[in-house]
């Protein structure tokens, strides 16, 4: 979808040149340049339900973490195409240069003390099932892995928060850090936040007990059994969500994703 069109809809002070951006798994973003200022510009992926994104959900969560000042503030938005204008932050990403993990649990405890009323609970087993159902034709081998998620231990009772669900790397930006893609925020377990940010950053146990002794510390409440539940749901939704990418897209990266969520996910049951 061409976001050229797009624009005559925009608000005349947010109408100018628009530039690419590489990255981005499943929406197509531009660099926003007007004659006052420059801004960040999404197009939404078409029929984003069909991997859980709800548009509505979206921008109230990011509106209430850029009340808190930890998400930038939306210009405008429109979210029956997904187009979203946000304010054009000049930091990298912490793909380029990593930050420190004390600074965002700070931010991590802050934006699960906040209101996020109005957003669905996050059910980790429904999640899987709606990806299963876009899957068809599931591989043999997901049925033994899947069986393991009705064990007691991994499904500790929890107080939802309001959670981003998605802190990877490519979603932090400069050392505040600021957080971005708010596609999957929801009310959730705040173990399965931790579990996504130590998955992504590559930790070991020793990792995770520091990541959580941070999160303590910044004024967050869990327990290391709890995260340490959460972790295979980390590795079992990125497993179906990158087989259903590469089930509707056919890309190379999409498999390799699969594959090393599949590695993961193998070992943590373990």
């Amino acid at each position: 979808m061409d976001a050229e069109p797009w624009l005559s809809g925009l608000p005349a002070a947010l109408r100018g040149r628009l530039t690419p951006l590489a990255g981005g798994h499943t929406n197509r973003c531009y660099r926003l340049d007007t004659e006052q200022a420059s801004y960040w510009l999404r197009l939404g992926r078409a029929r984003p339900q069909e991997l859980g994104i709800h548009r509505e959900h979206e921008l109230l969560a990011h509106r209430v973490a850029a009340g808190a000042g930890l998400a930038p503030a939306i210009r405008y938005a429109h979210p029956e195409t997904g187009l979203l204008v946000l304010d054009w932050l000049d930091e990298p990403d912490w793909r380029r240069a990593p930050g420190e993990l004390a600074a965002l649990m700070a931010k991590v405890a802050r934006l699960h003390g906040l209101d996020g009323t109005g957003l669905a609970t996050l059910n980790l087993a429904q999640r899987a099932g709606h990806y299963l159902a876009r899957l068809e034709t599931p591989p043999s081998w997901l049925r033994a892995l899947l069986a393991e998620f009705d064990r007691p231990e991994l499904n500790p009772a929890f107080v939802p928060a309001l959670c981003h669900c998605d802190l990877t790397a490519g979603n932090l930006l400069g050392p505040r850090p600021w957080l971005v893609d708010w596609e999957y925020a929801a009310l959730a377990d705040p173990a399965f936040e931790l579990a996504v940010i130590a998955d992504d950053q590559g930790l070991d146990d020793a990792g995770c007990r520091e990541l959580l002794a941070l999160y303590l510390r910044a004024g967050g409440s869990m327990s290391l059994a709890r995260l340490r539940a959460r972790l295979p749901w980390v590795h079992l939704l990125t497993l179906l969500w990158a087989l259903v990418q590469h089930r509707h897209s056919g890309g190379a990266d999409y498999a390799v994703w699969a594959d090393g969520a599949r590695t993961r996910l193998i070992l943590s049951l373990e």
